[in-house]
């Protein structure tokens, strides 16, 4: 921790206050340790924060025990979609619990349809996510459980930076395909004019903001300003995306965090 942080002493317990541009308070681990910190906005009360702190404490220390339980059998921080990992979206991390569907839902299913019925709930003051599988530790229902919810928040979110976005590089076009995400290996992005669609990758889905929008923007550039040379190039990046330099290496990084 840096001189001068806020923390918030516990007995056996520190969580440190992370102040930023949030717009909202939560808390969450950082693993293997399972550490943790409360996030909050640069000009929320220091008490507000301790007590939002005090009121959430008993079940922290609980996903504090799930988290160390499943990392005392791993050194991976690669998610396996289990309770205790942690998933990234949109490049916040939230902890995973993976629970198994009720009795009654497991009796109407058939088994070819086995992945109807998953579903997700999050909770945004926790940083955590319920994933609800058929299967607990199976690796592909509980990855479509997350996928399948994490890719509407995804969507929903990416649209408006993405017309932000556009609206400073080529301020005469107007962004309105829909935005959706899917499985794709070859590439980041595809704009689909056909069905006014721009797809993402599934992959793009734990990355910050600022990645996403600087690869969706190496696709428009090709599109909306096909011939222009490269320091035009860049500087149409620059403007969408001023850090795209360390956007660019973040993606092209096949072992940061976001990409376990």
């Amino acid at each position: 921790m840096s001189q001068g942080q806020e923390v918030i002493e516990f007995p056996d317990l520190k969580v440190p206050i992370m102040r930023g541009p949030s717009s909202e308070t939560y808390l969450a681990l950082q693993p293997p340790e399972a550490l943790p910190y409360v996030v909050a906005p640069e000009a929320q009360h220091t008490d507000d924060i301790v007590r939002f702190v005090q009121e959430r404490f008993e079940v922290l220390c609980e996903l504090r025990g799930d988290m160390l339980k499943h990392f005392s059998k791993t050194n991976s921080l690669k998610c396996h979609f289990r309770t205790g990992d942690v998933a990234h979206l949109i490049g916040r991390p939230f902890m995973l619990r993976v629970m198994p569907l009720s009795p009654s839902v497991k009796k109407t299913r058939k088994p070819t349809r086995g992945l109807a019925n998953l579903s997700a709930k999050l909770y945004s003051d926790l940083s955590l996510i319920d994933l609800f599988v058929s299967n607990v530790g199976n690796y592909e229902q509980g990855k479509t459980a997350f996928m399948s919810y994490a890719g509407n928040i995804f969507s929903k979110n990416i649209k408006s930076l993405l017309e932000q976005s556009t609206k400073r590089v080529f301020p005469d076009v107007v962004f309105s395909p829909t935005v959706k995400s899917r499985p794709m290996r070859d590439s980041w992005v595809r704009i689909d004019d056909a069905h006014k669609v721009v797809w993402f990758s599934e992959s793009l889905i734990p990355y910050p903001s600022h990645a996403v929008v600087y690869a969706y923007l190496v696709e428009a550039i090709k599109k909306f300003a096909p011939d222009v040379d490269e320091d035009k190039r860049h500087e149409l990046l620059k403007a969408g995306v001023p850090n795209w330099q360390e956007m660019k290496a973040l993606l092209g990084d096949p072992n940061n965090q976001y990409a376990l």
